[in-house]
């Protein structure tokens, strides 16, 4: 007797990696560049099957990463939750900006294939309402998500999760401190240079051409910024200089990009007005 299929309700989770035909076509003229995101592709696939196998399926495909889990108690959202932070930090750190939607519908996933409406969704929302270098949950679901789970968990997940500004939807954040360094990492050391490592990803985007890539960088920008800003102007007696030498002057030391992203702004704004139909003369 054949074996009867249906669908579950899962939390899904699609992330993948941002600019990656760009990043594909580098490799080919680099071996180095190929070395990396093989290693970095591995990475993040590694990171996602940490844990009790039983509780999760994860599929990969090219840059593209589906993990799923069944909703058994409440745990499963902060598990999910926890290793997006993982997974995001993890390639982040190493020069890579990802883009996802994490959801919670009817799903099929097995080892060998995955599908469904959540599978659908998950995707809209990654290429179609995250837009920016950010992770986002599903505006639909997640505030039922929440109402279904308890204070100590829901308090968890949000002390890495923040509510943007421009929409009102909730990402991962894998820009500030609070965030990176005191819950994912759970350390300080890192921070710097991981902080490094986004301002040059923000350099180097602002120097696109196309308006649409910029868009996304300024909107990075603003977290790197607000984010650097944090641990300016302390004084030099400031305990944090003598509890973690080096720390802050690494961080003053990096760059504000502020030329940079008014020219990127300005030539957001100017591709608009191209864009503009011209009004008919009387």
């Amino acid at each position: 007797m054949a074996k009867v299929i249906d669908y579950e309700n899962r939390l899904t989770l699609f992330i993948d990696f941002l600019g990656f035909k760009d990043i594909v076509e580098k490799t080919a003229t680099d071996n180095e560049a190929l070395n990396k995101l093989v290693a970095a592709l591995e990475d993040a696939a590694s990171t996602a099957k940490i844990g009790n196998k039983s509780d999760f399926h994860v599929s990969q495909f090219s840059d593209c990463l589906v993990i799923s889990y069944k909703v058994k108690n409440e745990a499963a959202l902060f598990e999910i939750v926890n290793k997006l932070s993982l997974i995001v930090v993890r390639i982040t750190g190493q020069g890579y900006l990802l883009r996802g939607g994490l959801t919670f519908g009817k799903l099929y996933h097995s080892d060998k294939a995955v599908l469904g409406p959540a599978m659908n969704r998950a995707y809209f929302l990654e290429s179609e309402v995250a837009k920016c270098p950010r992770v986002i949950l599903d505006p639909e679901v997640f505030n039922e998500l929440l109402d279904k789970s308890s204070a100590e968990v829901v308090e968890t997940i949000k002390q890495v999760l923040v509510q943007d500004e421009s929409d009102g939807i909730w990402y991962f954040d894998y820009i500030s401190s609070e965030s990176v360094a005191e819950k994912v990492a759970g350390e300080f050391d890192f921070y710097p240079k991981y902080l490094a490592t986004i301002a040059d990803l923000i350099k180097r985007g602002l120097k696109h051409q196309s308006p649409g890539v910029l868009t996304k960088y300024i909107w990075l920008h603003e977290r790197y910024r607000l984010a650097r800003e944090t641990f300016l102007d302390f004084p030099s007696d400031h305990s944090t200089r003598i509890k973690f030498p080096g720390f802050l002057e690494s961080i003053e030391e990096l760059p504000s990009l502020s030329k940079a992203v008014t020219k990127a702004k300005e030539t957001v704004v100017k591709a608009a007005k191209d864009k503009e139909p011209s009004k008919s003369k009387k």
